[in-house]
């Protein structure tokens, strides 16, 4: 029931503020998430990355013109928190990604665009950069904005990439018995709170 009232006055304020630009900031929670998924040629393996509360601010525009919502802002995650359940993939991770020399990896979502929306659920599409061992890319992602109540969402969406988009190798173990494919996806769940809402 509480869902359903504070999804309601979402739609309430969408109706009221219908010509106005809005700028609804979110806060990025230490309950932030991102995950890495690859192959190897003998098996799979996953990355977890438990993201460190700080700074980080998603924004979301209303365009009164468009009547639709935008998504921008940017996350910055450590790469030394990143956990392969596997000490030495691990280092060779880390080491793969010269974390020493870039110890963050950026996901900046540039415009990410309301396509769809349905229930607690707005769906969006766009680009994001992501930028790791000083090398940037643009992908174009499908990503949803779950609303769970007045206060808290979580955005989602999922990337397949190559290390060799930002100029890397892929890591190897035993000699070059084991080869991580070149090919990984990185799928992430950001837990964000309201902190404020501006109109022009």
């Amino acid at each position: 029931m509480r869902l359903f009232v504070s999804f309601s006055l979402i739609i309430l304020s969408l109706t009221v503020f219908a010509n106005k630009e809005i700028t609804r900031f979110w806060h990025v929670t230490g309950a932030s998430s991102l995950q890495i998924n690859g192959t190897t040629n003998v098996n799979t393996f996953q990355c977890g990355s438990a993201y460190e509360s700080g700074s980080d601010m998603i924004r979301e525009l209303w365009d009164p013109y468009s009547e639709k919502w935008e998504i921008h802002g940017s996350v910055f995650i450590e790469v030394e928190t990143f956990d392969c359940r596997n000490r030495i993939m691990n280092n060779d991770f880390r080491n793969t990604l010269k974390h020493d020399k870039y110890p963050e990896i950026q996901i900046e979502f540039l415009n990410l665009k309301e396509v769809q929306l349905h229930e607690n659920t707005r769906k969006a599409q766009g680009y994001v950069k992501i930028t790791l061992a000083g090398k940037s890319h643009k992908y174009f992602i499908s990503s949803e904005l779950e609303f769970l109540d007045d206060q808290y969402s979580i955005l989602r969406g999922e990337q397949v990439f190559r290390f060799s988009d930002f100029g890397l190798e892929p890591p190897q173990k035993g000699f070059g018995l084991v080869k991580v494919n070149d090919e990984i996806e990185v799928s992430f769940d950001l837990i964000l709170e309201q902190t404020s809402l501006t109109e022009n």
